[in-house]
């Protein structure tokens, strides 16, 4: 019985070792999505920031059908809505260190759509 198991388990680390050569995996996103987008177009991705000022992030998104409106997020926090797919949002001032911004295309349900922008600032 353990020979079996031990056959069994080689085929399977084989088999993992053969796929992961095949190169690395790929996100497909379902067909509705796959035609809606974000652009961050400033500011610029790695930009330097001051702490003490306020700046504005514009965006584009180029939307599917069910695409409703925008979602603004820094560092996983939600902190801004907008229904125009081209626009900008008012970064308030933020603490000194690395921050990631990312713009997210969502459905009525505030769902995301599609794939979102983000970029990384550092706030000095």
């Amino acid at each position: 019985m353990s020979d079996k198991i031990s056959k069994a388990c080689v085929g399977a680390l084989a088999a993992a070792v053969t796929l992961s050569h095949i190169g690395p995996a790929r996100f497909v996103l379902p067909a509705a999505a796959e035609d809606s987008f974000a652009t961050i177009l400033a500011p610029a991705d790695g930009a330097k920031l001051e702490a003490k000022h306020t700046y504005k992030v514009e965006y584009e998104v180029k939307a599917a059908p069910k695409v409703d409106h925008v979602h603004l997020f820094v560092d996983g926090d939600e902190v801004g809505m907008a229904h125009r797919l081209k626009g900008s949002f008012k970064l308030v001032a933020l603490k000194p260190g690395d921050h990631k911004v990312c713009v997210s295309p969502v459905n009525k349900n505030h769902t995301p759509i599609g794939a979102q922008a983000c970029i990384t600032v550092t706030v000095q």
